[in-house]
């Protein structure tokens, strides 16, 4: 049994995001306003790489999937992950558009892979933003050349803007290690703040690598950095039309343990989908979850998740109540066969609930511990040594209002 990652603290800590990042060796970034935004704000992103990178993506398990996550998939197939650019426009979803949708995305790629002189077929995109509405494709197609001729290796904090629809915040981090008298870096952006409940992939994220990884390595990469990462967080319970996280490897600084890459990439990403839950919509506060003593991991998740996506549990967070009864209920209810006197239950290391029955801490030592930036819920199931962890935020009156206006 693998036992759920905790978050690295000191010198093993992922670096947090600068303000700025650059492409790791072999790519170049930027982004660029084509008129898809009301607002005139940066709205088409593009990555390039020198020369065709290893590629590998995950895309949503949603079965209303967007025009663009199925051009992508295809060409992820026919090109045997060999790519060149992955471009990402923002203000529109592409998705539940039919054949239109279709045709208007694979006009987009074959404009792009004409400015490039590649095949279209290592071109990726996608789209975020309203669900149901046709594209713009005069827009993007006629942008695409200025795009092009902008694109640098510093442009990556530039493409980050680029996709951003209802962020507050740009989501950005980076990591390097040394080996041999070399450097490996990992670069990677992501958007995402709201319909996030990722389930094979997760909103939109891009990570790029120097190292030197065949495609199939780097798909087996993705997978499981993905799994300790994006694969858990909540902020809604729903999964998107147009979820997908895009890897490509440009091989420019030569091979490294794969070992090596794998945590470059899963600190990254680990990095990028804590900042997309503290960055949820409306959201003031970061919960963690951690369920411990379960009899397997996958008890422990399952537990974790159902805790994570509760809504009282959220709400009582967010009014800074401890309201431990909506933790051990939410836990009662995972489907998991517990037993509640073995439970015990700690917020930010404050006792609540043991034995079957609440602790004694004093009422104002509980309400300090929810008040936090930052609640870590502590469960132990006292059945196993099998553990996991799920991150969300707290839900106020901020993601209601957000929401209940988004497209009007």
């Amino acid at each position: 049994m693998r036992a759920a990652l905790k978050k690295p603290t000191g010198k093993n800590a992922p670096p947090e995001a600068e303000s700025r990042i650059d492409c790791p060796a072999g790519f170049a970034a930027g982004g660029a306003a084509c008129g898809i935004k009301p607002t005139g704000a940066a709205d088409l992103a593009l990555i390039v790489a020198d020369q065709p990178a290893s590629a590998a993506a995950l895309f949503t398990r949603n079965l209303v999937r967007a025009a663009p996550i199925d051009i992508s998939a295809q060409h992820i197939r026919s090109s045997k992950g060999a790519i060149r650019a992955v471009m990402i426009s923002s203000g529109c979803a592409n998705a539940a558009t039919g054949p239109e949708g279709v045709r208007r995305a694979q006009r987009t790629v074959d404009a792009l892979a004409k400015e490039l002189k590649c095949d279209a077929r290592e071109v990726l995109i996608n789209s975020t933003g309203v669900i149901g509405e046709h594209l713009p494709d005069d827009k993007i197609v006629a942008a695409i050349p200025r795009l092009v001729s902008k694109i640098s290796t510093d442009g990556l904090s530039d493409a980050m803007a680029a996709i951003m629809t209802t962020d507050t915040k740009p989501k950005m981090s980076q990591a390097r290690h040394k080996h041999a008298g070399r450097t490996l870096h990992v670069a990677g952006i992501a958007k995402g703040s709201g319909m996030i409940h990722p389930n094979m992939a997760t909103m939109i994220a891009v990570l790029l690598t120097d190292a030197q990884v065949n495609p199939d390595a780097l798909d087996g990469v993705l997978r499981r950095a993905t799994q300790k990462s994006f694969h858990r967080i909540t902020v809604d319970g729903d999964t998107s039309t147009n979820d997908s996280v895009f890897a490509l490897a440009s091989g420019a600084a030569g091979e490294f343990p794969l070992e090596m890459v794998e945590k470059a990439l899963t600190d990254v990403s680990r990095e990028l989908a804590l900042k997309i839950v503290r960055d949820g919509e409306g959201a003031k506060k970061l919960i963690h979850v951690q369920v411990r003593e379960a009899r397997t991991q996958d008890e422990a998740l399952q537990v974790a998740k159902t805790i994570a996506s509760s809504l009282l549990v959220r709400t009582a967070v967010a009014g800074g109540d401890p309201n431990w009864g909506r933790i051990i209920a939410a836990a009662g209810r995972s489907g998991v066969n517990i037993d509640p006197n073995r439970i015990t239950v700690a917020a930010n290391g404050v006792p609540l609930f043991a034995n079957g029955r609440p602790t004694d801490t004093p009422l104002p030592a509980q309400q300090t511990a929810f008040q936090s930036d930052t609640v870590v819920l502590d469960i132990g199931l006292g059945q196993g040594s099998a553990s996991d962890e799920y991150f969300t935020c707290d839900l106020t009156e901020g993601y209601v209002r957000i929401n209940s206006h988004y497209r009007t």
